[in-house]
């Protein structure tokens, strides 16, 4: 391209076409500086940073048209999403005058996999890095493998006392509420606002990470040993194993003991917990055990080095607390177990069950169809959903 022609006119239309090729793929990363760079070096064109910006923008929109455009086909894509996997849930909600306000996904696979896992439910906010902004709301489970489940999924203006009321106004009416249900977080007021609202006395408990975060950020000493200390304290089984860590906790920095005091001890710790929250199954007991006396066949005395537990196979109770909290055979019941030589899986709750497992994913998730294929009826394309208020985001540095 003529020299002259760019250092007259470097405007973003110009580059922006210049550097299509480089956006063609999404996992490419072609930063603003890349452009200043490249462009400096192949054709001798110094650029702000502010123009190479923009021309990023105008490059990504050529390629995905204009942010806007995305909202007018909000509608066709919830309708499809509803016609490939039947059973899901979509709500869309605008304001009076057609602007884009919230819309709220529930997959059909995860509505009928939410029954076959433990009913604790992780929400979460993100910032979306879009034209017009926004943040995504999420809702997520864990199934019998320890991994992830997504429950449901929002987008909205900002996590505010609406939005957070909005999504779970939604996703009681999809999922509804179980027995010993609750809530973790990372103790958003909005969140314990419509928790409170929406799920009247359900328990509601703090991620213990962003307690850490905390502690580290407003407490300047003793963090290595604070944070071997705070996770142990948090995963305890027993009372006594918990008094003794916050003991050691205290002789450190007595001011993280008042923190996590106010913050309340069933909000964040496993012994304290009104209900199990736990999917945490490692552990630290040494692995030889051995059975040194039964006294009947379902009570067990199990030595671990110079400890002893006593172990109620019939209540599925164990004195060092992980069998009951977790509910998965600990060491000791296992050592219990091979000396009756009964099968484990009869002493597991059935969230751990193989069975479990795999109606979790029974109804499978196939990716949409091409947007050409879609067969939209014309009531749902004509729709009108136009971009958020409050504008689109002001050009300038990310």
């Amino acid at each position: 391209m003529d020299n002259t022609f760019i250092q007259r006119k470097p405007t973003a239309m110009v580059v922006g076409s210049m550097v299509i090729p480089k956006y063609s793929d999404r996992k490419t990363i072609y930063t603003p500086k890349d452009i200043q760079f490249d462009t400096l070096y192949e054709h001798g064109v110094n650029l702000t940073y502010m123009q190479a910006w923009r021309a990023k923008e105008k490059a990504l929109q050529f390629l995905r048209c204009h942010p806007a455009d995305s909202y007018s086909k909000l509608p066709s894509y919830l309708y499809i999403l509803e016609k490939t996997y039947p059973g899901s849930v979509v709500k869309l909600k605008k304001t009076y005058d057609d602007c884009f306000l919230y819309v709220f996904v529930a997959i059909c696979t995860s509505i009928n996999g939410w029954q076959y896992c433990r009913p604790v439910v992780v929400v979460d906010g993100t910032f979306l890095k879009l034209a017009y902004r926004g943040i995504m709301l999420t809702a997520s489970t864990m199934y019998a493998a320890g991994t992830i489940l997504p429950l449901a999924y929002a987008v909205v203006d900002s996590e505010n006392d609406a939005s957070w009321k909005w999504l779970f106004e939604q996703f009681k009416l999809v999922y509804g509420e179980r027995a010993n249900m609750c809530v973790v977080s990372d103790r958003n007021e909005s969140i314990l606002k419509a928790t409170s609202i929406v799920y009247p006395g359900m328990p509601h408990f703090s991620c213990m990470w962003h307690i850490w975060t905390n502690i580290r950020a407003n407490f300047k000493k003793g963090h290595l040993k604070l944070s071997e200390l705070y996770f142990a304290t948090t995963r305890s089984y027993t009372l006594d194993e918990f008094n003794e860590k916050m003991s050691k906790i205290e002789d450190i920095d007595p001011r993280v003991k008042a923190y996590l005091y106010d913050i309340g001890y069933h909000r964040w710790s496993r012994v304290y917990a009104m209900v199990n929250r736990t999917w945490t199954m490692t552990s630290n007991i040494a692995e030889s055990l051995n059975v040194v006396r039964a006294s009947t066949d379902y009570i067990h005395t199990v030595i671990d080095g110079v400890r002893r537990y006593i172990v109620y196979l019939e209540n599925k109770k164990s004195s060092c607390g992980q069998f009951q909290l977790d509910e998965l055979p600990c060491p000791h019941v296992l050592a219990a177990l091979r000396q009756n030589d009964e099968f484990v899986e009869e002493y597991c709750s059935l969230y751990y069950t193989r069975a479990n497992l795999l109606r979790t994913y029974e109804i499978p998730v196939n990716p949409l169809s091409d947007e050409r294929k879609w067969n939209v009826p014309q009531y749902i394309t004509e729709e009108v959903v136009n971009p958020p208020k409050g504008g689109k985001r002001q050009p300038g540095r990310p």
